[in-house]
């Protein structure tokens, strides 16, 4: 049986040497793996904030059409299914066409923290589409308004105005 080259020769120099750099090869892949995973924790966070977003859009969906079994929507109740939540708007708008309706609002979806922040914020804007036919439960759709370079407000980039714009029947005196 022949010598292999980079095994220890019996020297204390030998060993030393082939121990610094088997620990300085295992320091290298476990910085690599490191720098790698908090290069993509931002997208990590963004992605599962977006999930949260979607699945906060699925439920008001089913919240809507629970509110709407009656055959009766009117503002005040579809403000309670659409609360303002810091940064996102909430109820953007309400647009009637006869016993249908449009509701457009503005979602937050949280995930989790990247390095110092505690929490991931994405707002997006969805319109609900609700078909007060008379049946006994209203089919209510969902859809995401889609926006380029999505700014802080989605809703606003997709050219809905601000809340201030649409008066609802409840604020209004009488």
């Amino acid at each position: 049986m022949g010598r292999r080259d980079g095994v220890c020769s019996g020297t204390a120099w030998g060993c030393l040497f082939n121990g610094c750099l088997a620990v300085l090869v295992l320091l290298l892949v476990c910085f690599i793996g490191l720098w790698i995973w908090a290069a993509t924790a931002d997208d990590r966070a963004e992605g599962k904030a977006r999930a949260d977003m979607r699945s906060a859009a699925e439920a008001r969906q089913e919240r809507l059409a629970e509110v709407a079994a009656d055959g009766v929507l009117n503002d005040s109740e579809i403000d309670r299914v659409f609360p303002r939540e810091k940064p996102a708007q909430g109820l953007v708008s309400i647009e009637r066409q006869g016993p249908d309706l449009m509701v457009t609002a503005e979602l937050l979806g949280i995930g989790p923290g990247v390095f110092l922040t505690s929490e991931t914020f994405v707002t997006g804007c969805f319109a609900f589409e609700v078909a007060l036919d008379g049946k006994l439960k209203p089919a209510v759709t969902v859809r995401e308004l889609a926006v380029a370079n999505q700014p802080q407000s989605a809703c606003t980039a997709a050219g809905v105005p601000s809340p201030s714009v649409f008066p609802r029947e409840d604020l209004t005196p009488s």
